[in-house]
C-alpha cells in the first residue's frame, strides 16, 4: 500500500474514534482477526443493518427494497463512488450508517444497505476491514456458523430477490457461492480453511515447497525450483495486480452492493481470485516435474479455490476465471522462456 493510502487510513482510525496503528489489516482480515475494542467500534453498525432487515417480512417488502438498490446504484462504477466518498474529518462511517438507519420505513432499509456500501468503497485500512467484518456478520451469520431465526427469513427473501433479478450465468454462480458458504462453518473448518488458503497467498507455498525438495533431491528439485518459480510468479502477479486493477476499475458499484447483500465478504475485489491463480498454475508446473504427484498438486490446488469460497471471500466464478488465467499465464511464460533456452544455446 502507498504511503498516501497508509496516511489516509490512519487519518480515517482518527475520525472514526480509533487510536492510529502502524500496520494495516488486510482486506480478507476476519472480525476473529480484528482487535476487541475494533470491533467493538463498528458494532453500533452491525446493530443498524440487523435491526433494519428485521423489517423484511415478506416477499413484496423484498421486492421494493431490491427495486430502490438497483436504482440508486444506477451505472455507477466502484471508482467513481470511491472518488465521491472519500472521507473528510467530520465523516465517521458507523455514524452515518446509523443516521440512515434510524429513518423509519423499507426505504431507509434499502438506504442502509447503500450506506454501508457507500462507507466500505470510500474507506480503507483498519476502518475499512473492520466494517466490512462488521458488514457480513449481519448479513451473512451462517459464515460465523450462527443460526439467527430472526434474521434467516428476511435474509432469505433478500437474496431469492436479487437471485431472480439476476441473469442466468450470474444467478448460477450466486448459487453455488450460497451452496458451498452456508456449509456447516465450525471454529476447527474455519481455522482450516483459513490455514489452507493462507498457504498459497503469493504462491509461497509451492515455493516452499519446491525448495524443500530442492534440499531433498537437489539435482531434480534444484531444476523444478528454476523452471516453476518463475512463470508461477509471472501469473500470479500478472492476475493479482494488472488484471484485477483493471477489472476493479470498471466494477459496477451494483457489484459492491449485492455481495452485502448475499453476504460475500463485501470490500473485496474478487474477479478473478489469485489464490486459485497461484494455485492451479503451480499445479500445471509441477505436473511436468513430478507427473507422478498430479493428483495431489490438483486437490491442493481444488482445496484452496474452494476455501475461497468457503471463507466468503470469492464467487465459483471468480476461481474458476483466477484457474484458467493462472494456467494460461504460467505455461505461456513459461514456453516463452523455455524458446529463450533454446535460442541461447543455438
Amino acid at each position: 500500500m502507498s504511503e498516501t493510502n497508509d496516511q489516509n487510513a490512519i487519518d480515517q482510525q482518527r475520525d472514526a474514534g480509533l487510536k492510529p496503528t502502524s500496520g494495516i489489516l488486510p482486506r480478507s482480515t476476519s472480525e476473529a482477526d480484528l482487535p476487541p475494542r475494533l470491533q467493538a467500534q463498528f458494532e453500533p453498525a452491525r446493530e443498524a443493518l440487523r435491526n433494519k432487515l428485521r423489517e423484511i417480512k415478506t416477499p413484496e417488502h423484498a421486492s421494493m427494497i431490491v427495486d430502490r438498490l438497483l436504482a440508486a446504484a444506477g451505472e455507477a462504477t466502484e471508482q467513481e463512488v470511491h472518488e465521491q466518498e472519500q472521507p473528510d474529518s467530520s465523516t465517521r462511517p458507523v455514524e452515518e450508517i446509523q443516521q440512515v438507519a434510524t429513518t423509519p420505513g423499507l426505504q431507509s432499509t434499502a438506504e442502509t444497505i447503500l450506506e454501508a456500501a457507500r462507507q466500505l468503497v470510500g474507506t480503507e485500512g483498519d476502518v475499512r476491514a473492520a466494517l466490512e467484518a462488521a458488514t457480513q456478520s449481519a448479513m451473512n451469520p451462517e459464515q460465523a456458523g450462527v443460526v439467527d431465526d430472526d434474521l434467516k427469513r428476511p435474509l432469505d427473501l433478500l437474496r431469492v430477490e436479487i437471485l431472480q433479478r439476476m441473469r442466468p450465468l450470474q444467478a448460477l454462480d450466486m448459487r453455488l457461492f450460497l451452496a458451498i458458504n452456508h456449509m456447516p462453518h465450525t471454529p476447527v473448518t474455519n481455522r482450516l480453511m483459513q490455514t489452507i488458503t493462507s498457504f498459497m497467498n503469493g504462491g509461497w507455498g509451492w515455493v516452499i515447497g519446491l525448495f524443500v525438495a530442492a534440499l531433498v533431491d537437489k539435482p531434480r528439485g534444484t531444476t523444478a525450483f528454476h523452471q516453476v518459480v518463475p512463470p508461477l510468479w509471472f501469473a500470479t502477479m500478472s492476475v493479482e495486480y494488472p488484471i484485477k486493477h483493471y477489472f476493479r476499475r470498471r466494477r459496477p458499484f451494483i457489484d459492491v452492493v449485492q455481495s452485502i447483500a448475499v453476504g460475500r465478504k463485501p470490500g473485496t475485489y474478487s474477479f478473478p481470485s489469485g489464490h486459485s491463480a497461484a494455485a492451479f498454475a503451480g499445479a500445471w508446473l509441477l505436473h511436468r516435474h513430478y507427473p507422478e504427484l498430479t493428483p495431489v498438486w490438483y486437490t491442493v490446488a481444488v482445496l484452496i479455490g474452494f476455501s475461497r469460497i468457503y471463507l466468503g471471500v470469492h464467487y465459483p466464478g471468480d476461481v474458476i476465471s483466477g484457474a484458467i488465467a493462472g494456467t494460461v499465464i504460467a505455461e505461456a511464460t513459461r514456453w516463452f522462456l523455455d524458446q529463450d533456452d533454446i535460442l541461447s544455446i543455438v
